[in-house]
């Protein structure tokens, strides 16, 4: 698979693909500096001055769609896309390769640019802590460092010499481009295909719990349960999905408007509502009493883009999400908004870091406090081999580049005597974001729509009641798996229609701490270890909108009537691969769902953001891991169903001897099973299959003896070595189905044992040794030579008491052999 698509088909250029086809063996990059690959910003040699601080000339990190899709820069994407080419064909043992930047975020979990030979102690990558975005920064940067440099050293060279001066300007303007999944849910033309390349991890040993992504050699989104099995050629070579993904982000009752996607809402409170910067960061809680409006984060949002966008496949696995190029493109934006965030809260920084974010281990096992500089591991900045820090990453304009919305050199925002002015520069980001991502805005503020009873005109704009549902839930409580929670709003009272009912959904996206034994992300295993809880609040406002345009039996927004609404009609469940989870797996979660209100403001001057204020919760529409707030809508409360036994291996062999690990008391039960029956009589020998229990004193306290000459099964007992009066019982028709196998039920009734064969009763047989407490099981034959009626090995397991063997609450016998 090419990874960001074929050369644009746009290109009239027909020396650009003959140069592609004559490309030749790729050359290594050259690293920088002694030792280490550094990552470093660039910038325009003209035009940049230094001495402009934030308001210094940069490159612009542009949209993918709105710049590929321009005839102007059909030679620049092109440029693009044979570096990208060539970085997915180099070997994955050169640290360049596509391969290792992309195992930095996770798999196959081993150091990078790293010259230190110890085992690592610690992955790389902050999920759930104040460092998230933070971290993320420079690992975008690697990346398109990468490319650039894939471009100046094997790319531009391939064209004639004369050409060369205009590709090197192309590859200096560039940067990487983001996907406003915002705006559009779509996956971009460019990376419409996933990525194939080398694996050098499959045949590590704890693929299992990655669905095999060892054995995968190209990368799948949204694949089905048939090309999920890693043993499929699908899984293999990867299962690209994007009609799915398109419906993943379209799914959402009331989001999807003409110019805003299933996330625009979301993006803009973020960008819009007050908050400081551990909140912004990270879905971990600030505090143990953390208000509602601080459950808004951006990690969340992008755990959502992770699910959407790859489910079962490489997007929605911490471990290997970044294999998918998608994951850049993703990440690009998660950095603008970021960047978006800072304009708008210049001096909110690492602050009110909360104690289980205070500090972190790295790949060395060394801890460092978290502050403006904490190294930022593996990404190094000098010869010397520091790393980057918060501080030095803090500002994009000193990484080189910006985003388009953030240009702050343009003359617009120039004052008379051509200064930067502050303000006008606000404004006109605020008045963007309201265009861009103001759903509820657009829909308060409609000129066709008249107001509702509910909203207040207010000098410049329209004042409502505000209501959404803040998500609180333990992050590991399924040991780091990944799963949805989803809410709901029932179209009709008391009835569930899942499909046209999903409001909002919150992906879980975590993995295991632990790996073989090993740490492997030791921030999943202190979050794990203190039961951090994972928070996301969703506005539903343009739910609501919608519901009463719609006339769906709400037919104002005041807030008497809004809450009496969802208390009928909303619910949620859990969602984990794809079926939904009982009542009592949800329990384990420590779910909240929190209703909450608050006043807020939209004014017709694009350049004034909204306000929020008053921010409360409502206990009315709020509840747990019941499911829902009206009765008929709740989750059926149904008993936990004891666990069903694992199979072990056959534990009694032919001619051993079994002891029995605990004391067997009246009431017990022996359960013999057997994986084939043998009727068939034998032409000579003795034939005689047995099966005997002991005691302490050495006597066998019952007996059995299968005799297929004779046609039947014999009982009885030896007492200080002396047989008694056998019991028969015919053989015929005893066992039922040869090719099934066969059931030997013992039960002790405390006078006697009581006996059934394939469960159907059998005999009833008197004890003759009282209170005899049975120490050991044997299988054999009297004739060593003959053949056995049972299986060559049969499976030996006790259980407490008939009732617990008919809940299948039985404990397995793994005692050796004597």
């Amino acid at each position: 698979m090419h990874l960001f698509g074929r050369l644009s088909r746009k290109s009239s250029n027909r020396q650009i693909h003959s140069s592609v086809e004559s490309l030749g063996s790729m050359v290594n990059i050259q690293e920088v500096g002694p030792f280490f690959y550094l990552t470093y910003p660039r910038f325009p040699e003209k035009g940049s001055d230094p001495s402009d601080g934030l308001d210094r000339r940069v490159y612009v990190r542009q949209n993918i769609d709105e710049w590929s899709g321009k005839r102007s820069n059909k030679r620049q994407v092109d440029l693009f896309i044979m570096a990208m080419e060539k970085f997915q064909k180099l070997d994955p043992k050169d640290k360049i390769s596509y391969f290792q930047i992309a195992g930095i975020h996770g798999q196959p979990f081993v150091r990078w640019d790293d010259n230190s030979r110890e085992p690592m102690k610690n992955g790389y990558c902050f999920h759930a802590h104040i460092l998230f975005p933070i971290w993320h920064r420079p690992y975008v940067l690697l990346f398109e460092q990468v490319v650039y440099d894939i471009m100046i050293r094997d790319v531009i060279p391939q064209f004639p010499k004369e050409e060369e001066a205009g590709w090197r300007e192309l590859a200096d303007s560039w940067r990487l481009p983001f996907w406003d999944w915002a705006r559009n849910g779509r996956v971009p033309d460019l990376a419409n295909e996933g990525v194939g390349t080398e694996n050098t991890w499959a045949d590590d040993a704890e693929q299992e719990e990655y669905k095999n992504f060892g054995n995968a050699i190209g990368t799948s989104r949204w694949p089905d349960e048939e090309d999920q099995k890693p043993t499929s050629e699908g899984w293999r070579h990867g299962v690209v999905n994007n009609r799915k993904v398109a419906d993943a982000f379209s799914s959402h009752m009331g989001y999807n408007e003409k110019n805003h996607g299933a996330s625009a809402e979301m993006v803009y409170r973020l960008l819009t509502i007050p908050m400081d910067f551990t909140t912004f960061a990270s879905t971990n809680p600030t505090s143990k009493d953390q208000k509602v409006d601080e459950d808004l984060n951006i990690e969340y949002i992008h755990n959502n883009i992770h699910g959407w966008t790859g489910d079962a496949g490489h997007m929605g696995n911490v471990p290997v999400a970044s294999f998918d190029p998608l994951f850049w493109l993703h990440h690009c934006n998660i950095d603008r908004i970021f960047a978006l965030w800072q304009a708008l809260n210049p001096d909110k920084f690492l602050d009110k870091i909360p104690p289980d974010n205070s500090k972190i281990t790295d790949s060395h096992g060394q801890e460092h406090d978290v502050n403006k500089d904490t190294p930022l591991q593996p990404f190094r900045n000098d010869p010397r081999g520091n790393y980057w820090t918060p501080d030095g990453v803090r500002y994009t304009v000193n990484l080189g580049y910006t985003y388009p919305e953030l240009q702050r050199w343009d003359t617009k925002y120039s004052q008379q005597d051509k200064t930067f002015n502050e303000t006008l520069y606000v404004e006109d980001l605020t008045a963007q974001i309201n265009r861009l991502y103001g759903v509820s805005r657009s829909l308060v503020l409609d000129p066709k729509t008249p107001a509702p009873d509910g909203v207040e005109h207010i000098d410049g704009g329209l004042k409502i009641t505000d209501f959404g549902f803040s998500i609180r839930f333990l992050k590991y409580a399924f040991g780091g798996q990944p799963f949805w929670i989803k809410l709901y709003i029932a179209q009709e009272e008391g009835v569930q229609t899942p499909i046209t009912d999903l409001i909002a959904e919150v992906y879980n996206f975590s993995q295991r701490p632990e790996l073989d034994g090993s740490t492997v992300c030791g921030n999943c295993k202190n979050g794990q270890t203190v039961k951090i809880k994972s928070t996301a609040y969703i506005p539903i406002t343009p739910v609501l909108y919608k519901l009463l345009k719609a006339g769906r039996k709400l037919k104002t927004l005041t807030r008497d009537e809004v809450l009496s609404f969802l208390r009928k009609r909303a619910y949620w469940r859990v969602v984990k691969h794809g079926k939904e989870l009982p009542r009592y797996e949800v329990e384990k979660l420590d779910l909240e769902i929190i209703g909450s209100s608050n006043d807020t403001k939209f004014f017709e001057n694009p350049a004034l953001p909204p306000a929020f204020d008053n921010f409360k919760e409502e206990p009315t529409i709020s509840g747990g891991a019941d499911g829902a707030l009206d009765p008929e809508l709740k989750q059926p409360n149904i008993p936990i169903p004891y666990p069903r036994p694992v199979r072990l291996k056959a534990n009694l062999p032919l001619h051993s001897n079994l002891e029995f690990q605990k004391q067997l008391k009246p009431d017990s039960v022996i359960l013999l099973e057997s994986d084939y029956v043998d009727l068939s009589k034998p032409a000579v020998g003795v034939d005689m299959t047995q099966i005997s229990i002991t005691d302490d004193a050495g006597n066998t306290v019952f007996h059995i003896s299968i005799r297929r000459g004779q046609g039947q099964i014999i009982f009885n007992a030896k007492v200080k070595g002396s047989w008694g009066e056998e019991e028969r019982i015919n053989l015929d028709h005893r066992f039922r189905a040869s090719e099934e196998g066969a059931t030997i039920l013992i039960h002790d009734q405390g006078d006697g044992y009581e006996v059934w064969i394939d469960w159907v009763h059998a005999l009833w047989f008197a004890k003759r040794v009282k209170n005899a407490v049975p120490k050991a099981i044997s299988y054999g034959l009297a004739d060593e030579n003959g053949t056995a009626v049972l299986a060559d090995d049969i499976e030996v397991r006790t259980y407490p008491s008939m009732r617990a063997l008919f809940l299948q609450k039985h404990e397995h016998e793994e005692e050796k052999h004597t």
